[in-house]
């Protein structure tokens, strides 16, 4: 009996240490425990980050079919300018984890300022346009005008958002980079909360608060970000400690921003063919009707729920992966890739049986439509039996990303999103008359070979060998 209490005494301690973000030197120690401290924070950031989407599903779907297909249009757009947030994000992080292993953390400050520079012009640049175009975008994501004019103002405020949301994932990238996974965590800890409260007073109205509707979650949405990104800064100019930040490392160093362009390039290839392949996928679906496209927006919303935080056990492996590459210790670096991957693989295993069992319920709480329920519980099915892949596709690919290996990963995701997923999809959906089920087998099929390409690669060892 004493024997289990010490033991979960231990791993309380553990978890507690994991939440603190105490350690964040990963290149020497055990590699479970290397893993658990990373994972648990990255887990649970990611699983903020579904919440936030969830949150607004939750409030934005008592406004209606309407409401909710604007807000999946809108979102799915925003995505793909994500893409180049995660882009940044990749090539900071692997840069970043890369100096910490060396144990420069000068270095390591002047490619993080670097990495912001780049963030903010090119977010910038991406508010305006979009919000100069936006109704064009609607139409062109197969929006009808009266969903055009009905989302004017929301996409507006949403897109204008967009440095915000930019600057959030890049941030959270450098604080992964450096081994600090809990900041990350915090960050949308607290840009939860926000979004929450304000969801339920500015969609519904409060006391002298009139009901904004639609244009209240949009609202919500900014303020929760703004209040993220503020904190961020704080602490990355007050309280970091792995990367240093001084005079020197404010300045402009070309050398750098070039290094960072190409990774971050490669890597905004690489989250815009899954982004734009989205994008694309919702208007094939479109063809099939709205109480399809509705079904397709809220089951993609509880995948990405249950998936988030497996990505947060990716983002662990790809940190170790490079702060272990740096400390020029290959073999770890590969051996924490393959523990990862069956921890993740285990902890999808138990979404998928929950989805198998339960996924009508799921969908439940978000719609009551009959013909959206239907599809949604349809998609759902199928995507169960894809989480047996997702777990080591999601930690190979990340680990790749980090050892520098970006192109590779793009490469990968081409062959699943455009040679397999989108063909497939219409030829059954569209062409063949198979309806939703076509399209949710085609997603299926690109599933399962990019998992097998995903191993074949990671298994040639070539990533070992790149320098960043």
């Amino acid at each position: 009996m004493n024997a289990v209490l010490l033991r979960a005494r231990s791993i309380f301690n553990l978890f507690k240490s994991a939440i603190a973000g105490t350690e964040k030197d990963f290149t020497s120690g055990s590699v479970n425990r290397a893993t658990f401290l990373l994972s648990v924070p990255s887990m649970l950031e990611l699983a903020m980050e579904s919440l936030f989407v969830m949150v607004d599903l939750f409030f934005v779907s008592s406004l209606g079919e309407r409401a909710i297909t604007i807000v999946g249009i809108v979102n799915s757009v925003i995505i793909v300018f994500h893409s180049v947030a995660m882009g940044l994000s990749i090539a900071a992080t692997a840069i970043i984890s890369r100096r910490v292993g060396e144990k420069k953390p000068r270095t390591a400050g002047l490619a993080a300022m670097q990495a912001i520079y780049l963030g903010i012009t090119i977010s910038v640049l991406f508010s305006i346009l979009s919000i100069t175009f936006n109704k064009n975008i609607l139409h062109l994501a197969g929006a009808s005008p009266a969903l055009i004019h009905e989302g004017d103002l929301f996409s507006r405020i949403m897109f204008g958002c967009i440095l915000l949301v930019v600057m959030r994932v890049l941030m959270n990238g450098v604080f992964r980079g450096a081994g600090n996974a809990a900041m990350a965590m915090r960050t949308l800890l607290l840009s939860n909360a926000v979004n929450a409260v304000l969801c339920a007073v500015l969609i519904f109205g409060l006391g002298p608060i009139p009901s904004f509707g639609l244009l209240g979650a949009a609202m919500a949405t900014g303020i929760a970000n703004l209040v993220g990104v503020t904190y961020q800064c704080w602490y990355f100019g007050k309280a970091e400690q792995m990367i240093t930040i001084g005079k020197q490392q404010l300045m402009l160093v070309p050398a750098i921003i070039k290094r960072l362009c190409k990774l971050a390039a490669s890597g905004t290839v690489q989250y815009l063919v899954p982004s734009s392949s989205r994008f694309l996928m919702i208007i094939v679906v479109a063809k099939l009707g709205e109480s399809v496209l509705a079904g397709y927006i809220v089951a993609n919303r509880i995948i990405m729920f249950t998936v988030l935080p497996a990505w947060g056990i990716a983002n662990a492996a790809g940190v170790l992966t490079g702060q272990n590459l740096g400390a020029r210790q290959p073999e770890r670096a590969e051996q924490s890739v393959w523990k990862t991957g069956a921890f993740n693989m285990c902890f999808l295993g138990s979404i998928a049986i929950l989805l198998l069992i339960s996924g009508q319920s799921l969908v439940h709480i978000f719609t009551r439509e009959p013909v959206v329920v239907q599809n949604a519980a349809l998609y759902l099915r199928y995507m169960s039996i894809a989480y047996f892949f997702f777990g080591y596709t999601m930690v190979i690919s990340r680990s790749l990303n980090a050892a520098g290996s970006v192109h590779v990963v793009t490469l990968l995701y081409v062959l699943m999103f455009y040679i397999t997923q989108l063909p497939l999809a219409w030829l059954l959906g569209i062409h063949w008359n198979w309806g939703p089920q076509g399209i949710f087998i085609a997603i299926l099929a690109s599933e399962m070979v990019l998992a097998i390409a995903c191993v074949i690669v990671f298994r040639t060892g070539r990533w070992k060998k790149v320098k960043l």
